[in-house]
């Protein structure tokens, strides 16, 4: 049985442990003794060798029989310690996520960006904006500090900011540019490495206007005249230039994806042209017509072994941009002349563009539209119905024939 001493405070004891060695003898653990609901219990408080002493354990013991009788707090050494530890994990915690949001942002840049090079098939255009138009704004600011304040000054920033060749940043470019960072801060979220509420959510919320853009959808399509003679002078500048745009004239392929266009995705045999990982990010195919044949078979029949890439620059490599020649012979075709609208300006998306109205004008279902221009969603595809030869009118003109008809034949009935 084990001997318990009593010590000068009231409802504490302790014992002598002889298998625990504190300053050369034996160590003591301290009790402490109290009623509660009828019951008396007995609870260890701990060891001399930890700090632990009689009055120690009073002051435990006084607080414990305090609570009790106000039936407040903590009414048991367990419950004492059982707060204490959440009380210290908070505090942990509170301390971790204090350490994690004075992080600056671009510690939060590189996580998002490491994690989308597995989950996105675009991290390298988030990786683009992130570096080129983000970074120099945001990525000091710690995390937790980044407001309204700091994203309006971006948005305005952006606005006057001017890209490669001098140019201003489209407002697709500066909205992809906010959501960009809205969709880093909901992944700290979700990584708790920030609480609270999303700052461009926020923002967005305060200020209506914060993410939307005006309509920068191009709306000028080159009639067969102009296409002639644009296809015409550029092959007498650059026959590579003539064949990049023919192509994208007759598929509606955008330049980046006849840019990444290699042999392994041609099929003459079956007049069939594979185009893998397009913007939309789904597959889709475009079509050999008889043109584009001779085109392929030409460049085929010229290259000393058909494979790689189908188009390259000087050097061998992968061309990155539509060479300054299209922007050259356009000037000297006239078909900007006196064009102040951005939307209105051919450029070398403007075939892709023309290809898709050609193919609303002649009458081809908007479904078939989107899936060959390879659209996303059937949205994008809509602009183009206006083009589309239209029932709309001769319905209104029947319903005005049969009116004139019936005022025409109660006249004659009347007579």
């Amino acid at each position: 049985m084990t001997s318990y001493n009593k010590t000068k405070y009231p409802g504490v004891r302790y014992k002598e442990v002889d298998t625990r060695q504190h300053k050369g003898k034996a160590d003591s653990y301290f009790l402490i003794r109290y009623g509660r609901e009828g019951q008396t219990i007995n609870e260890g408080v701990g060891f001399k060798s930890e700090g632990i002493d009689a009055k120690y354990a009073s002051t435990v013991r006084a607080e414990i029989v305090k609570n009790i009788r106000l039936g407040t707090g903590c009414q048991s050494l367990k419950e004492k310690r059982e707060l204490e530890s959440k009380r210290k994990a908070d505090e942990l915690a509170r301390k971790e996520t204090q350490k994690r949001e004075n992080m600056p942002f671009d510690k939060l840049a590189i996580k998002y960006i490491e994690w989308a090079k597995g989950e996105k098939k675009s991290w390298k255009d988030d990786q683009s904006l992130y570096l080129n138009h983000i970074k120099s704004a945001l990525g000091n600011v710690p995390i937790k500090d980044i407001a309204m304040i700091h994203l309006e000054k971006l948005k305005r920033n952006l606005q006057t900011k001017k890209g490669r060749y001098g140019k201003k940043l489209s407002d697709a470019t500066i909205k992809h540019c906010l959501v960009l960072v809205r969709q880093m801060f909901n992944r700290a979220i979700s990584w708790r490495m920030y609480q609270g509420t999303n700052p461009v959510t926020a923002t967005a919320r305060e200020n209506k206007k914060f993410l939307k853009t005006s309509d920068n959808k191009r709306v000028r399509f080159l009639n067969h005249k102009e296409a002639d003679l644009l296809l015409d002078e550029l092959k007498s500048r650059s026959q590579q230039l003539h064949d990049i745009c023919q192509l994208s004239l007759y598929t509606g392929m955008r330049m980046g994806e006849i840019f990444n266009l290699s042999w392994n995705d041609i099929d003459l045999e079956h007049e069939n042209i594979s185009i893998k990982d397009p913007k939309s990010g789904e597959s889709r195919n475009a079509y050999i017509t008889p043109p584009l044949s001779k085109l392929f078979q030409r460049i085929k029949d010229n290259a000393s072994k058909a494979n790689g890439l189908v188009f390259k620059s000087s050097n061998g490599k992968k061309i990155r941009e539509i060479s300054n020649v299209f922007n050259r012979v356009t000037e000297k075709l006239g078909l900007n002349k006196d064009v102040t609208d951005q939307r209105d300006k051919v450029v070398a998306h403007t075939l892709r563009h023309t290809f898709a109205s050609w193919l609303a004008m002649q009458g081809s279902p908007i479904i078939t539209i989107q899936k060959l221009m390879g659209h996303s969603n059937l949205e994008m595809t809509l602009r183009y119905a206006h083009l589309s030869p239209s029932h709309e009118r001769d319905a209104v003109l029947k319903l005005a024939r049969g009116k004139r008809n019936k005022v025409v034949n109660l006249k004659t009935k009347n007579r």
